[in-house]
């Protein structure tokens, strides 16, 4: 898919067990692993806006950013569905940066791979989307695309890059939300 949508800037894999799943990871020697609840946020999923709460974990290897997602109980989202079509888990979306989200679609319809949207998610201050999770049209369990706008997060992902590429195996879990705040502090100056 990079030849039509540009390199794919992370991979994400959905587990019913985010602490089993976490310690499988570290057990590589992989990380640091920026874990955060997200809690009281409100996804459209399918059409229809649905609380979400779930664990998170961001990490790198070399250049190559994984991301871990486990829902919290049995909510409507695109993690709930995939869980339900996959118990044990497995890689739930590869994400892409999109400028203009119809562009995207409407250059893969025209490759012949029409998408289409399964969640969404806006910026609460703005009403903005800031990202949309998308499945083939015709696939039973397919993998999604995510395509995110650029800018908002770019400065956390660098962060945590660095901060994998300096890493000693100390501290191997950390609380993202600091290295977020920074980020989006250095964003708004």
């Amino acid at each position: 898919m990079s030849r039509i949508l540009g390199p794919a800037i992370h991979q994400a894999y959905v587990y019913p067990d985010f602490d089993a799943a976490l310690k499988r990871f570290q057990a590589g020697g992989i990380g640091p692993f920026f874990v955060m609840e997200s809690t009281g946020n409100a996804g459209i999923y399918r059409g229809e806006e649905h609380p979400l709460s779930m664990s998170v974990a961001f990490f790198y290897t070399g250049d190559s950013c994984i991301e871990l997602i486990s829902p919290h109980g049995q909510q409507q989202s695109a993690y709930g569905e995939f869980l339900k079509r996959n118990p044990l888990g497995g890689l739930h979306h590869i994400a892409y940066v999109s400028e203009d989200f119809e562009q995207t679609l409407a250059t893969m319809e025209e490759e012949g791979k029409p998408l289409q949207i399964v969640q969404e998610f806006r910026n609460p201050s703005t009403d903005e989307t800031i990202e949309i999770y998308c499945e083939p049209v015709g696939v039973d369990n397919p993998i999604l695309f995510q395509f995110v706008r650029p800018g908002m997060f770019d400065s956390w992902f660098d962060a945590m890059h660095e901060a994998a590429a300096r890493w000693d195996g100390n501290n191997p879990i950390r609380d993202a939300r600091p290295l977020l705040a920074a980020a989006m502090a250095g964003n708004a100056a």
